[in-house]
Formats: structure tokens, sequence, C-alpha cells
């Protein structure tokens, strides 16, 4: 597919673009606001996850019954989540019923009345989530995780949902003044694949987000995390049957100069194949783990890399040796010339892969714009990656990849001391 996106800039501050693809029959959409956890206040916390659940709840207009079914009888999907750094919606249409569509969107950003029973069924929705999530041992080892590699009330070390006494505390007025702070055109972004043309979108969809307000304040950063101490932290659930580890360490931006390039150790080291030489070692070669991976989440303003495993309790040390035996070849035993153009390879072709249906397409096109990488990001994207070194991909590795930096976390039996890297 050859996408040649077009960018439109709305008055007050949203932007939209969009790849026609004409042998389409349908439109994907995938959209943002500055609404997200990043945009919390003191006092504020799990507000911006809790709103999101409401979207769909009822308008000033629509009953959430209404809602549905206009939905269902267009044909349509949409749905609200959130993100660190934004309140998110997405979905999908025809271009013939695109304009109802897209005037349901505006409908549930612009005017949500956040009904007391909805509010309780969100509430109790939320508070049953933690509680699972407080028994399962990935769950709580990456969250763990989080809260030690970012200062005390840092938003990207928190949960977005709160914790259940902030959950508790959450009232309609709360929900309805973030609401309004925020909500609105100023940094809305939208992308559009699919059966769409010009006409569709100046016509249609930039008058239905002419709608929203365009006097919100958006959501500045959070601010620079200071570097954390390494941590290990212990949480024991005597009657699981499985241990789980989280390791890491804060790393970088999306808009870093080194993403791309750790972006490929990233893969190289846990990812790609058997999940990387992590995951060749520590799973298939040693028996070690259930499952063993490694992350890197780069947000607008930060971000941190990990690693996570599954384990028998028993076989914890053993596990911990091994990844602490990865971790170390990343200096002793630095990437192959092989092992880069593998991961290279793997980069590029998994774009093409990645823009095989319209809703991806979306995806990446949102991403782009977000991060502001240039509507010709996907025709420059092959040369970026191409052009990287084994010296700064190795590099990169070295630099945001280091052990003696990591906190640990480990959710499960504890059966004796947790074994260090």
């Amino acid at each position: 597919m050859i996408l040649r996106p077009q960018r439109l800039e709305v008055e007050g501050g949203a932007r939209i673009v969009y790849a026609p693809n004409p042998a389409s029959p349908f439109v994907s959409f995938q959209g943002s606001l500055p609404g997200g956890v990043t945009a919390e206040r003191s006092g504020e916390e799990g507000v911006a996850n809790f709103l999101s659940r409401l979207l769909l709840s009822g308008t000033r207009v629509h009953t959430t019954r209404q809602l549905a079914e206009a939905l269902e009888g267009l044909g349509a999907t949409l749905e609200f989540g959130v993100s660190m750094d934004a309140v998110q919606f997405y979905g999908r249409c025809t271009k013939r019923t695109a304009a109802k569509v897209f005037a349901i969107v505006a409908d549930c950003l612009t005017s949500p009345v956040i009904p007391a029973k909805e509010v309780e069924r969100v509430r109790a929705e939320i508070l049953t989530e933690i509680e699972e999530d407080r028994d399962d041992t990935r769950a709580r080892a990456q969250q763990e995780l989080l809260s030690s590699i970012y200062p005390r009330g840092h938003p990207y070390g928190r949960d977005p949902r709160g914790d259940p006494e902030q959950v508790k505390a959450i009232e309609p007025r709360i929900l309805l003044e973030f609401h309004g702070r925020l909500y609105g055109r100023d940094g809305l972004t939208l992308a559009v694949a699919g059966d769409v043309d010009e006409g569709l979108v100046r016509i249609v969809i930039e008058k239905a987000l002419g709608t929203l307000p365009a006097n919100n304040a958006r959501s500045g950063p959070p601010g620079d995390p200071d570097p954390q101490p390494p941590l290990t932290r212990t949480v024991d659930l005597p009657h699981k049957s499985q241990t789980d580890i989280a390791i890491g360490l804060q790393a970088i931006s999306r808009g870093h100069p080194d993403f791309y390039a750790l972006n490929v150790a990233n893969l190289l080291f846990g990812v790609i194949g058997m999940y990387g030489r992590l995951g060749a070692t520590v799973r298939e070669e040693k028996g070690l783990a259930y499952y063993s991976l490694s992350r890197l989440r780069a947000m607008r303003h930060g971000g941190h890399w990990a690693i996570i495993a599954g384990v028998n309790p028993a076989r914890l040390a053993g596990a911990m040796a091994a990844i602490s035996h990865e971790l170390d070849r990343l200096n002793d035993e630095p990437f192959s010339e092989e092992e880069i153009e593998n991961g290279k390879l793997n980069q590029i072709g998994g774009l093409a892969v990645h823009l095989d249906r319209n809703a991806e397409v979306a995806d990446a096109l949102h991403e782009i714009e977000f991060h502001e990488l240039g509507l010709d990001f996907l025709d420059r994207y092959p040369g970026i990656v191409k052009g990287l070194t084994r010296e700064e991909i190795v590099a990169a590795a070295e630099t945001h990849i280091r052990k003696r930096d990591c906190s640990v976390a480990v959710a499960g039996p504890l059966r004796g001391e947790v074994p260090s890297l």
C-alpha cells in the first residue's frame, strides 16, 4: 500500500491527517486529545481513566441506549480509552454514515452528562479490576517496578486507575471539572484511513470537530523525572503457583535521537524470534521461565525499558542468574552484524505488515502526527533503520540498558531471599 497522507489544521488547534484507500469500503479512525493521566492535578488521580469509561454513558442529547442503538444501526464502532498522555477514541464506519458517526463522537466528547448510576457502575468495575490485579503476580510485579523507577507521585509510575481510596473519592463534579478544563480542539489529533477524501474531511469531519470548545487547557509535560536509585521490591503471594519478575529502569522518549537504535537493540535482546537473546536462553535453552521478554515504552515525555518473566518459584534463582548473564552479554558480547541485519529486516518488513488494514494505517498515522514525526515519515522510515550502524545500536544498548541501575520487582510465593542481579 502506497500512502500519501494529507494534513488539515482545524481552527482551534485540532489536526486531521488522512490517507485515502479507494479500494476500501470502510473508514477507520483513531484520535486523541490531551486529557490523559499526565493531565491530572493533585487530587485528580484516576479521573482521566474514570471519565474515559463514561463517554458512551449518555450525553445531553442521547442516552446510553440511544448511543448504542445508533452505532449499531449504522454498522459502526466507537470506543474510548486513556493512555498516559491522552484520552483516545477509535472506530470504524462507512463514508455514507460518517457524518452521523462523527457527530456522535463530537457529542460524546463535548457534552457527557455523567449519570450517577453509570458513575457507580464504573467505580465498581474499576475497584474490582484493582482487587483482581492485587492477586495477579504479573500485574503486581510490573506495577511495583514502575513505582520504583519513577519518583513518588509521577504519573508514569502510578496506576492510571488510581488506588482504591482515590477511586472511591471520585465524584461527578470532579469528572465534569476535568472534562471542562481539557476536552476541546486544542491538541486534538485525528487520523483517518480508507474510503476518505478531502471533501469528507473538510465537509463532514471538520464540521463535527468544530463543535468542540476551542479554549481547553492543553496539559503540559509532567516534567523530566529524576533518576531513581535501584530498588528491589517483593510481594509475597504464598497461595500462587507462579512467580513473576519485572526488571527495568527509566529510558527515553519517542523523540529522543537514540530511539531507533535502542528500539532495534530491544528487539534483538527480548522481542523477535523466540523473544530474542533473552527468550532463547532463559526459556528455550535453559527452560527456566514460562515466558521471558523485554519491552521499550517510549512516550511523549519519557519512558522506560523492562524485562518481564514468569517462572516456577523453585527456579527463581536460576532465572535471575540467566537474566543477569544476558544483561552482561550486552557489554561482553555485543550484537553481531548478522543479528543487527535481522533486526533491521524485521523492523522494515514489520511496518509493511502493520499497514495491511485501515485500522492499522489510522493507528500509524495517529502516532506519526501525535509525535510530530512528519507526513513523509513512512517514506523515510526504511532509510532511518537501514542507516543505523552496529556501533550506534551497541552504544544505545550500553547507554540505556544498564544492569547496575535496574530495579527489580518480584511477586509470587517467596521461598527465602530474592536473589539480586
